[in-house]
């Protein structure tokens, strides 16, 4: 991605360069033909005013050809049937013969016209070869800007292809990164001082949250351990509901904080088991059911489901979709089926309103009164670290549709 916007910038420069110098030369061959044009008219016309007064004049010679051999005078009965239909005047661009020519007609003192023509069929030439130049200067302006252009912006963008490639190469899950930029650029350098500011800050942030988290799995995991030995050591002595419930909620508890201590990516991972899920879902709804005692779950789990995975994350994910929907429809029937690759939570409570939708796993977002509004946001950023999908969406006619999608590993 950073590689095409860098090319998409460079392509924008140079192309925005070129086109500058383009519109620069055409701009500057317009003004040097209109110039051109201009003074070359300017000087026709005046060469033909002065040879025609001359001609006209008391000292001009006996005859009715001028000097110029480009200049032709005529007067009299020796004006061509051409002619005689232009009254006095100047004319541009007349084809006489297929040449082109420029008229000048006055009146004579005998009340008849004298006419000069001037051939300006070279100069016409010579237009149309100042056209041709002008059309290989701009394909030659066209092939040296694009070149200089692709170098003008290699050398400007090269601090800026170094800021966005190191930027590139930051790996979030790595500390004491910071961006060096080999160049002096004042502007790059105040860009890559910030970002190096905030990520020594995000740094300070993390080591904070390991270190609390390193804390809290060692106070936390020894009074679980303490309170699990005391419900084993009751246990030898008879078995008690009571006590099956304290060390079922003991391992659920290790488990999750297992699961929650790899969500605040301290630098263990959590134990990987190959997990029978049917069996699995089934013990960790059991509490539930304890509690509510007028919920209904209904359970489509055709055959055994195992998969590679932390159980403290499947249970902190699914516990929190069971929970959420017995809490939605009390009294009402829950489901849950289980497929090869999905966990399926359906409800018949009132469903999510519509503009809820979008933030329902936003950390603190509470669609009813009670809760903490973490539930399912720790659900869904343990999918998201362990790879799964996890959706949640409105069923008809009524109730909604927990799904978590993940990928299966066969035992």
């Amino acid at each position: 991605m950073a590689r095409r916007r860098r090319s998409t910038l460079h392509r924008r420069l140079v192309w925005g360069l070129v086109s500058l110098s383009l519109l620069i030369a055409v701009l500057a061959s317009i003004g040097v033909w209109l110039s051109d044009k201009y003074i070359e008219d300017a000087a026709v016309r005046d060469l033909m005013e002065r040879e025609l007064s001359y001609m006209m004049g008391p000292h001009a010679p006996d005859r009715r050809q001028s000097a110029h051999d480009a200049l032709r005078f005529f007067a009299g009965e020796q004006v061509p049937d051409s002619l005689k239909s232009y009254g006095p005047g100047y004319y541009e661009d007349l084809e006489i013969g297929g040449r082109s020519f420029n008229l000048l007609v006055r009146k004579t003192a005998d009340d008849g016209n004298a006419y000069l023509l001037y051939d300006i069929t070279f100069v016409e030439t010579r237009e149309q070869l100042l056209v041709w130049a002008a059309g290989a200067s701009l394909i030659a302006v066209a092939v040296f800007s694009l070149l200089a252009s692709r170098w003008l912006a290699q050398r400007a963008l090269a601090p800026l292809d170094q800021l966005v490639d190191q930027l590139a190469q930051l790996n979030p899950e790595r500390r004491g990164q910071r961006i060096d930029l080999q160049v002096e650029d004042s502007e790059l350098s105040v860009i890559a001082e910030a970002i190096n500011g905030y990520m020594v800050e995000l740094d300070a942030l993390v080591e904070r949250e390991r270190a609390f988290a390193a804390a809290a799995s060692h106070e936390l995991r020894t009074p679980i351990a303490v309170i699990q030995g005391a419900s084993e050591t009751l246990a030898l002595q008879g078995s008690q509901p009571a006590l099956k419930r304290i060390d079922r909620a003991v391992t659920m508890a290790r488990h999750e904080l297992d699961a929650l201590l790899a969500l605040s990516r301290v630098q263990e991972s959590p134990r990987m088991v190959n997990l029978e899920l049917r069996a699995w879902l089934r013990e960790l709804a059991e509490p539930y059911l304890e509690v509510m005692p007028r919920a209904g779950l209904t359970w489509d789990a055709e055959f055994p489901v195992t998969l590679a995975t932390a159980p403290g994350a499947i249970a902190a994910v699914f516990t929190n979709l069971l929970r959420n929907a017995l809490q939605a429809s009390p009294g009402a029937q829950v489901t849950v089926r289980l497929r090869a690759d999905r966990i399926i939570v359906e409800d018949e409570g009132p469903g999510i309103a519509p503009a809820d939708l979008p933030h329902v796993f936003e950390p603190r977002f509470r669609s009813r009164d009670g809760g903490t509004g973490m539930g399912l946001y720790i659900a869904q950023t343990l999918a998201l670290r362990f790879g799964w999908n996890l959706t949640l969406v409105n069923r008809t006619p009524r109730g909604a549709v927990a799904t978590l999608q993940f990928a299966v590993r066969t035992a």
